[in-house]
């Protein structure tokens, strides 16, 4: 199942952004896909509209945790406290694997440089490292929700 998961991932990151990929690829997995969940996650690439700040895979990863709880906690209280702590399980381990949560720290770049955004994409750093982020955000998302 996580290689397959995987292989989705990435080929929605060939037309989505990292949010989106994320966020499609869970919900698919889980059958919880609903129509509008991609058009949520449109704005998040690139670390929210390309500014570098929290990965947007993360951000995608952060979105399908709230929505796999919905079905596990129907009351808005107990639903938020389960969200915030597998969602920080997400980040500790997300972060242990890369040190960093945000799009520039992940990168190594100020996305917010155009030059540093163009010699980047030039130097291929989006295409190398990017669906990584896709492919073990995906992953740790469906680990958790294994473990439950």
């Amino acid at each position: 199942m996580v290689q397959l998961a995987e292989t989705k991932a990435l080929n929605y990151f060939n037309t989505h952004n990292c949010c989106q990929a994320v966020l499609r690829t869970v919900l698919e997995e889980k059958g919880l896909m609903f129509d509008e969940a991609i058009f949520i996650g449109s704005g998040f690439g690139g670390g929210i509209i390309g500014r570098g700040e929290i990965c947007g895979a993360v951000s995608g990863a952060v979105m399908a945790v709230g929505i796999l709880n919905k079905n596990l906690y129907s009351d808005l209280a107990e639903h938020k406290n389960a969200t915030r702590e597998i969602t920080k399980l997400f980040y500790e381990r997300f972060e242990g694997i890369y040190g960093h949560s945000t799009c520039n720290g992940l990168i190594g770049i100020d996305r917010n440089d155009p030059e540093a955004k163009r010699k980047a994409s030039e130097a291929g750093i989006y295409r190398e490292n990017c669906p990584k982020f896709v492919r073990t955000a995906v992953n740790i998302v469906l680990d958790l929700f294994t473990e439950k």
